[in-house]
């Protein structure tokens, strides 16, 4: 079962603070997490 969006963001969230991507350059990471998740479940 896939995980809800909620959940996956939260999740890659702390992931990239896990990778020490700092605030400045998150926004394009999570805008990329949206597109691909709306291209697997098209």
């Amino acid at each position: 079962m896939l995980a809800s969006p909620t959940e996956l963001s939260h999740r890659y969230g702390v992931l990239l603070l896990q990778q020490g991507i700092a605030s400045q350059p998150r926004p394009p990471y999570v805008r990329w997490l949206h597109y691909y998740w709306d291209f697997c479940h098209k």
